[in-house]
């Protein structure tokens, strides 16, 4: 299986590789699978580019891990929307501390 994870761009000069998302992708290697790491982060690329690459190559799974408040929030809807975009949208999974505690929000069954 081809599996893409976004590090989204948190709009900061210094770059710290998320450490969950490596986790993740040190046993999705582990287990087989074909990972590769999409920084959005480090090159602070515009969501456009993320659907140009999904558009170019094809991916079965896309994942982003999520934490922090109103501005991740904000990257991820963008983020989501440039997926939604691809001419070939793979399975998108949205994980971290984020998607946990706003699931609803996500799945658009908000229980509040």
């Amino acid at each position: 299986m081809r599996i893409l994870l976004v590090v989204y761009d948190n709009d900061s000069h210094i770059h710290w590789f998320p450490q969950g998302l490596a986790y993740v992708a040190a046993i999705l290697l582990e287990k087989g699978h074909d990972v590769e790491i999409y920084s959005q982060d480090m090159y602070h690329y515009p969501e456009e580019h993320l659907t140009d690459k999904l558009n170019k190559e094809k991916f079965d799974v896309i994942g982003v891990s999520v934490i922090g408040g109103y501005y991740q929030y904000r990257k991820l809807l963008k983020i989501s929307a440039a997926i939604n975009k691809a001419k070939t949208r793979p399975f998108f999974i949205i994980g971290g501390a984020r998607a946990v505690s706003g699931a609803g929000v996500f799945s658009g069954k908000d229980e509040s």
